[in-house]
């Protein structure tokens, strides 16, 4: 018998009373939450359709579906094109009841992806699985190329402009974007140009690109008006919009003030847009790329931006967009290079960006933070917790850090260390950075339950 017959013919011990004042789509939700705790439904199965079990409940159809939306926007719920329904395959199973013998078992892959990722940068839900993308994937591959052009597919470039338009308010020509396979891939490429000079880096700062920079000198950028700006500095390297550890956007009087020194030091800017899309809860700040052509500043920006975070790390993407005589420079080498990525997943990357797909999933993410930021409110108390933006941060000691940071992988839940964010010096400060929008809430709020199960038990 195939999926949806099943899921037709099952009758869920679920009730509801019209006589309550609880509004039905409330009680059908709770009912459904209940037995997914119990275990009576399981990661993977399908549900009934929202007219039989209206039919089922005698209620109306309406009710049904409004409980079923609720219960996707909480992660109990998958969906997709022409699909049943289903409890969220990426939930934990419930440990007080074992799977039945009749059950095919895991596969090894799918052993291997049963963790939650928390980690900023990481995580969210798998794009190789939206209908969407997968979509235009296949579309891509009909659709003839044209000509190889190193430094991007045109379609992909003027993609690529025109969501910067509508997502960032950049008013960029596609022939200024230069295709990367990621953030990093970009940086490098511009290293490879030869900056002079030290690199400064953002000091607590997003430890994303500064990977990419082992072999690089660098020095510490604080933005306290108090501290000394360093010298002999050819490049500095900013997230302006995840400020870390908090994930809050750099202030625009900071912004100001960096691309001042910035152009009276003849220091490159590098701009890393990491996460600029994912907020709503304030209006997103203009870039400092924009905010140099607006105010006619003479720094020199180089805008990095990649599609590896809101996609996967699988479908490494990205691009970078500079001006002037840099950007020849880096249009030259990107050429003699040649292409990032292949012009089938670019082509790929166009037509979900065209569609409008992107922007959907972007705003699945928002709805997704602000159902996360809702189970953070009540999951009770966490000793050391600061959330003031984006992400989670715990401060606990250096001991208690790598304590907790092994012993939430050895349970399967990746989180970042605080600690490593500093360039160097004596104000490293130790603890977790929870990226807390990855998951759905309610994989969100086991993880935070274990979180706060074992900081409660090193402070007995």
């Amino acid at each position: 018998m195939d999926a949806s017959k099943q899921a037709e013919g099952i009758a869920l011990p679920v009730s509801v009373d019209k006589t309550r004042p609880t509004p039905l789509p409330d009680q059908l939700t709770q009912e459904m939450r209940r037995l997914i705790a119990e275990g009576t439904l399981r990661s993977g199965d399908a549900v009934p359709s929202s007219r039989r079990l209206a039919k089922h409940l005698g209620i109306s159809r309406g009710s049904v579906e409004t409980a079923y939306g609720q219960l996707a926007v909480e992660g109990f719920l998958v969906s997709a094109e022409r699909s049943m329904t289903r409890i969220n395959p990426e939930l934990p199973s419930t440990p007080e009841r074992a799977r039945p013998r009749s059950r095919v078992p895991d596969s090894s892959r799918r052993r291997l992806r049963n963790y939650v990722d928390l980690r900023p940068g990481f995580g969210g839900d798998d794009p190789l699985r939206e209908p969407a993308f997968r979509r235009a994937w296949r579309e891509s591959l009909d659709l003839d190329p044209g000509p190889i052009d190193p430094l991007g597919q045109p379609d992909a470039r003027w993609a690529i402009a025109d969501y910067l338009r509508l997502t960032r308010g950049m008013a960029v020509d596609p022939d200024e974007i230069i295709l990367t396979s990621g953030s990093r891939d970009g940086l490098r490429l511009l290293l490879s140009l030869g900056v002079t000079g030290t690199i400064a880096v953002e000091n607590p700062g997003f430890p994303g690109l500064r990977q990419a920079m082992t072999d690089q000198e660098l020095v510490p950028l604080e933005f306290d008006e108090s501290a000394p700006a360093p010298h002999g500095v050819g490049a500095a390297v900013v997230t302006p919009n995840h400020q870390f550890p908090h994930g809050t956007p750099m202030p625009v009087d900071h912004r100001v003030r960096l691309l001042d020194w910035a152009a009276a030091n003849s220091i490159v800017l590098v701009e890393d847009d990491y996460d600029s899309e994912a907020r709503y809860t304030r209006t997103v700040l203009p870039t400092l790329f924009e905010l140099a052509s607006s105010t006619g500043s003479r720094a020199q920006v180089v805008h990095i931006g990649t599609f590896s975070t809101l996609l996967t790390s699988a479908v490494s993407t990205g691009y970078l967009i500079a001006r002037g005589e840099l950007s020849t420079r880096l249009m030259g080498m990107r050429t003699a290079l040649g292409p990032a990525f292949s012009p089938i997943l670019q082509m790929a990357i166009a037509s979900y960006l065209g569609s409008g797909g992107l922007r959907r999933r972007i705003s699945r993410g928002r709805r997704r933070l602000r159902a996360a930021e809702g189970i953070v409110a009540g999951v009770g108390p966490i000793p050391g917790l600061v959330h003031e933006g984006r992400t989670l941060v715990i401060e606990t000691s250096e001991a208690q850090a790598h304590s907790l940071l092994r012993q939430l992988a050895e349970r399967g839940i990746l989180v970042a260390s605080l600690a490593r964010g500093w360039t160097g010096g004596d104000e490293v400060r130790h603890g977790l950075v929870i990226a807390h929008s990855n998951v759905e809430a309610t994989v969100l709020q086991g993880a935070l339950a274990t979180v706060q199960e074992l900081l409660s038990r090193m402070q007995a």
